[in-house]
């Protein structure tokens, strides 16, 4: 099974011709618009940006919409997930870091206002992305008459050559006919991860944890998105599920142990990298953190 090892840092990859990337908190506007800018984006140039929106009530973000319209929004789509709404709407608009943040700080008071769970960013879409979202518009269409038996194999070989957006498609279809529902949602978590969708990702995995609350990638992967969301309680949670599932995992204690450094608990944080380094002497994450704590 893939487990995904997380870099404290928001990490873009995009094609200058076509990009979209999930963007919410400051210090990742900042960063994309920085890599932006690097390689020639004109912020004075209108393009399509998209809202995002998640609630477990329709209703909210129905009404969240009709207020955004009258602003000029373009509704998009409501979808649902997991349990959970998702509102997206569209406005070509042009941004910069620092206009872009604060279009962020507004829609999510407004959000709060409107008793709407999250605002959960943004994506920017250039006309080649639309081409890129009409591809998978018809791959979509086409997963919807692949037969069921053909359906995950063709998840796993997109999957193995980390075609994140198709295989995640094919993870849907998977989940809706109830096809090996607790692999199709750990790797459908996984795509979502690697596309900027951390959120949704969380919501897959504890769908994981509800089939089987002893897998240990799960609860290895939602501590690393709670980590990055810097909710570390629930970090440190899940990090000790699964070094409690397996306790040879030297990744897990020094995870374990760093996310007990950020909560300012260094005699757990110094026990955690010494159980890490026993059973791994060479891990160098591990050996770092130690010489800090000490």
């Amino acid at each position: 099974m893939k487990i995904l090892f997380y870099i404290h840092c928001l990490i873009i990859t995009f094609n200058f011709s076509g990009f979209a990337q999930r963007c919410n908190h400051a210090n990742q506007i900042q960063n994309l618009y920085s890599q932006l800018t690097a390689n020639g984006f004109d912020t004075q140039k209108p393009v399509a940006y998209h809202y995002f929106f998640i609630d477990s009530n329709e209703q909210d973000l129905n009404r969240l919409k009709d207020i955004l319209q009258q602003q000029h929004y373009k509704y998009v789509r409501i979808s649902k997930t997991s349990g959970k709404y998702q509102l997206e709407l569209e406005k070509i608009e042009a941004h910069n870091a620092a206009s872009a943040t604060q279009k962020g700080k507004w829609l999510n008071e407004l959000a709060k206002a409107n008793n709407v769970e999250t605002f959960d960013g943004f994506e920017i879409f250039s006309e080649e992305n639309n081409t890129e979202t009409d591809d998978l518009n018809t791959f979509k269409q086409q997963i919807e008459k692949t037969p069921t038996a053909e359906l995950y194999k063709k998840a796993l070989e997109l999957y193995d050559k980390n075609e994140d957006a198709k295989a995640l498609i094919v993870f849907d279809r998977c989940i809706k006919q109830n096809i090996n529902l607790e692999t199709s949602y750990y790797k459908r978590a996984n795509c979502k991860t690697a596309l900027g969708r951390p959120i949704e990702a969380i919501i897959d995995l504890e769908n994981v944890l509800r089939l089987n609350p002893q897998h240990y990638e799960a609860n290895y992967n939602v501590g690393g998105l709670y980590f990055d969301a810097k909710n570390y309680d629930k970090a440190a949670g899940f990090y000790q599920k699964a070094v409690a599932i397996n306790p040879k995992s030297d990744n897990g204690f020094y995870r374990l142990a760093e996310t007990y450094q950020y909560m300012g608990m260094k005699n757990a944080a110094l026990q955690n990298c010494q159980k890490a380094l026993q059973l791994n002497p060479n891990n160098e994450y591990a050996k770092k953190l130690i010489n800090t704590l000490r």
